[in-house]
């Protein structure tokens, strides 16, 4: 390191300008040489952590491939192809479906001409707040998936849910839909 020598200025080198004094040797004298080396701003290699891989790196226990694991079978699915979707096929079973009401909410069955069931379901804002309605539509959904195996094909089927259901243990939900489906006739063997 070289030791940089301070100069002052003679008054002869310092010059007035309209509202501002600059020293001129000073700013011609200034060196643009860097006398300091930077230095590496990482960790060296023995210090660096050695069993991390380079890169950005997922997590084991992560992403879709977890979420499969966790289910028993992963074909135990609700994909859209069995749900009840537009507004038209909704009208047609409220208007034309058979009922069948119950404590926690009401089922709608109604024919149709495909070889497997879709079902549906309708929570009103006259039930709760958007927290306990989806709350509610997750059990409902579940239930659906899990019974869905033990109905029979070639029905469409809405639950409708009513206030008692907010307060209903997942347990007695589940029986009555099971209830509800064997009142309808909808029922395989087993449920």
């Amino acid at each position: 390191m070289k030791p940089v020598a301070r100069v002052r200025p003679s008054p002869s080198a310092v010059i007035e300008g309209p509202g501002q004094k600059r020293r001129e040797h000073l700013e011609k004298d200034l060196s643009t040489q860097q006398y300091f080396q930077k230095a590496d701003p990482r960790v060296p290699g023995p210090d660096g952590h050695k069993g991390r891989t380079p890169g950005p790196e997922k997590e084991k226990g992560q992403g879709k491939e977890a979420f499969d694991r966790l289910r028993e079978n992963p074909d135990s699915r609700f994909p859209p192809s069995l749900r009840v979707r537009s507004r038209s096929d909704y009208l047609a079973i409220q208007r034309t479906g058979r009922k069948v009401r119950g404590r926690c909410f009401t089922l709608l069955t109604l024919r149709n001409d495909l070889p497997f069931s879709r079902f549906g379901l309708t929570v009103s804002k006259k039930i709760g707040k958007a927290v306990d309605r989806n709350r509610i539509k997750r059990k409902i959904r579940e239930i659906q998936r899990l019974c869905r195996h033990r109905i029979l094909p070639g029905y469409d089927i809405v639950l409708i849910a009513r206030r008692e259901s907010l307060a209903a243990p997942f347990q007695e939900m589940e029986e009555e839909f099971r209830r509800m489906i064997r009142a309808a006739g909808l029922a395989k063997e087993g449920l």
